[in-house]
C-alpha cells in the first residue's frame, strides 16, 4: 500500500506505484507517474508527463518540471530543479538547490548550477 496525504494534490492516484510515501502539498501533474518504492517529502512538484523511477527519493520543494524521465535509485537534495525534457539515469544524487539544465547520462553525484558531476553516487544510495 501507498500513503499519499489528503493535502497532496495527485491528478491520477493510480499512477502511483505501491509502497510510496507522499507527504503534504506534492502536486502531481496530469500524465505523472510515480513508480513503486518512492519517497516524496513535502512540497514538491512533480510536472506534465513526467516519471520518478522506483525507490527515488525527492526530499523537500524539489521541481520536475513537465515530460521529464528520472531513472531508479535517484535522490534530490531540498530545492533541486530539473529543465522541462530531461532524462535522468538511475543512480543520480542531485545536491541540494542543484539545477539540471541537461540530460544526466552517468550514475553520480551532481553539484551546483548548472549541476555537474561531482562523484560517485555510492556514498550517498
Amino acid at each position: 500500500y501507498s500513503f499519499i496525504s489528503p493535502s497532496a494534490r495527485v491528478w491520477d492516484r493510480d499512477m502511483v506505484g505501491e509502497n510510496c510515501y507522499i507527504q503534504e502539498f506534492n502536486n502531481l501533474q496530469f500524465g505523472a507517474v510515480v513508480a513503486d518504492n518512492c519517497i516524496l517529502w513535502a512540497g514538491n512538484h512533480v510536472g506534465h508527463h513526467g516519471s520518478i523511477g522506483s525507490s527515488s527519493q525527492l526530499t523537500s520543494h524539489v521541481v520536475v518540471s513537465g515530460r521529464c524521465r528520472v531513472g531508479q535509485f535517484c535522490y534530490f537534495g531540498v530545492n533541486a530543479s530539473v529543465r522541462d525534457g530531461i532524462s535522468i539515469t538511475d543512480k543520480v544524487v542531485v545536491g541540494m538547490n542543484g539545477s539540471v539544465t541537461h540530460s544526466l547520462y552517468e550514475s553520480g553525484l551532481y553539484v551546483g548550477c548548472p549541476a555537474k558531476r561531482s562523484g560517485s553516487y555510492e556514498r550517498y544510495i
